[in-house]
């Protein structure tokens, strides 16, 4: 290594540190390599940002979830893939996801940042094959692909053989290489479902809600299964689960491939109404929560009902609730003018600062300070 070589080496570690700092976490080895090897790295479909604009908060905008910590964005899409970290996500590997900026939307990616960079070779081959003539891609320069895979000990095998040859085959080889890969454990499941293999369909989605117990799309549908078969009772219990999950971290029917005649609509809103049209079927207890009236009675979509909940659960030291239901009101107050977007703001750095969570706390101290677009 020579002693250009050396000094760029001492700098990226220098900004680690710096970010660590920053997103007050410890970034997993895989991270450090890549970042070590290569300053600005490149993994299609992944451009991921260079380590000093991370620090300066790139990817962050004015709503968005605290728990989000953005790396990167997706090449000719639009939004950013990053790390979804929590306190119980914190304690083991960090999920990756991906975060549609235009609807406010994140699902799960990867498991880890291991399974995320395997995760980048499926996909930028599948969807960039047609511009391989002769194997030769041009999204990605092959003697230094070559070596980065060696740097982050990535079988090089990934890269032999035929591509996947239609989204079924890429979601097998995805949970192949990524046992917990909820996305595509979801979408195996809609392929046995409209085969009629319910019964495979829902092991698929079980095995998925295990692996992401916070991604509010998969109890939706296992719901929608036994809605189907007329077990109403236990599709109440799966609509419940959904709005209990906060609203960003669910997204539109029309994501999943369930027939035509499925609703197109936010996951949210149609486990609102189904739970208002099967209320007899719901528990005393589900009907006793002040969630239930929020969803049932009032408008879910309305900020002030999601930030009185909020305050509701603040005051009964439910603490846990009231930080879903702001983050609920956040995200959909975030574009609106007037001091509310900024007193929810106000109010999860209060919580986050009784609870003992820095970090959440100082990344929504970041984030009060970003530029606001407004409606």
């Amino acid at each position: 290594m020579n002693e250009r070589e050396e000094t760029t080496k001492r700098h990226q570690e220098e900004s680690l540190k710096q970010l660590e700092a920053f997103w007050r976490i410890t970034t997993p080895d895989t991270f450090r390599k890549l970042y070590t090897h290569s300053p600005e790295p490149f993994l299609a479909p992944c451009e991921f940002y260079p380590l000093r604009l991370i620090v300066q908060g790139a990817g962050r905008t004015f709503g968005v979830l605290p728990q989000f910590l953005p790396f990167g964005r997706v090449v000719g899409v639009g939004g950013f893939y990053g790390f979804y970290v929590t306190p119980e996500t914190a304690q083991g590997n960090l999920p990756v996801v991906y975060w549609e900026e235009d609807e406010m939307y994140m699902r799960p990616i990867a498991s880890d940042f291991d399974a995320f960079l395997r995760y980048c070779l499926l996909v930028g081959r599948y969807e960039m094959e047609e511009d391989w003539p002769d194997a030769e891609g041009d999204w990605q320069e092959a003697e230094d692909l070559q070596t980065l895979l060696e740097v982050l000990n990535i079988p090089q095998t990934l890269l032999q053989g035929d591509p996947p040859r239609n989204e079924t085959e890429l979601y097998e080889r995805i949970v192949r290489l990524d046992p917990q890969s909820a996305l595509s454990l979801c979408h195996l499941g809609c392929v046995h479902r409209a085969q009629g293999n319910t019964e495979h369909a829902l092991d698929f989605y079980y095995r998925a809600s295990e692996a992401c117990p916070w991604f509010g799309d998969i109890p939706y549908l296992i719901a929608d299964i036994y809605r189907d078969k007329g077990q109403w009772e236990r599709a109440v219990q799966h609509y419940w689960s959904i709005v209990q999950t906060p609203l960003p971290l669910c997204t539109r029917t029309m994501n999943w491939d369930l027939g035509e005649d499925h609703p197109e609509a936010d996951i949210y809103e149609v486990a609102a109404d189904m739970l208002n049209q099967l209320q007899k079927h719901a528990t005393s207890e589900m009907k006793a929560s002040p969630l239930w009236r929020a969803v049932t009675q009032e408008d879910p979509y309305d900020p002030d009902v999601r930030e009185a909940l909020g305050n509701l659960y603040c005051d009964q030291n439910e603490l846990p609730l009231a930080e879903k239901e702001y983050l609920n009101a956040l995200s959909l107050c975030y574009a609106e003018r007037g001091q509310q977007p900024l007193r929810l703001y106000d109010a999860l750095i209060g919580l986050y600062e009784r609870t003992g969570q820095s970090r959440e706390a100082g990344l929504t101290r970041h984030d009060r300070l970003l530029p606001r677009t407004l409606l």
